[in-house]
């Protein structure tokens, strides 16, 4: 499935994504990545935040955005996970969820269960 991106940004310093698409088990998954490139000796690395909501909650996800965009969720495909998409799409198209901290708050103000995890990885 498509992956999409809600923030892209580059500095000097690192650049940063984030991210939202379905993994292989149907989970709805945003990823949180930053990008530090290699400076002064240091080698390169890469953060990444993830956050998943299990497939089962997906229709919650989704209710909640359609309400958020006034029902129009029931207008954009008869699977549920292609109308999911389409409601993500639209958020991201409406600059909201810059930050996974956004991304959780929204889930927790609305009694989504998400579990995160963090990956580093140094880059030679």
């Amino acid at each position: 499935m498509r992956e999409i991106v809600f923030v892209t940004e580059k500095f000097s310093h690192k650049s940063h994504k984030l991210t939202a698409s379905l993994n292989m088990y149907a989970d709805l998954i945003f990823d949180d990545e930053e990008y530090y490139p290699a400076v002064d000796g240091n080698d390169g690395r890469e953060v990444d935040d993830y956050l998943m909501v299990r497939a089962k909650y997906k229709s919650r996800v989704l209710n909640l955005l359609g309400q958020a965009f006034y029902g129009i969720s029931d207008t954009c495909g008869e699977a549920v996970d292609v109308r999911l998409l389409y409601m993500l799409e639209r958020m991201a198209r409406s600059v909201h969820w810059k930050s996974m901290d956004e991304v959780e708050t929204w889930l927790m103000d609305r009694g989504i269960p998400f579990t995160k995890r963090r990956r580093v990885d140094t880059k030679k």
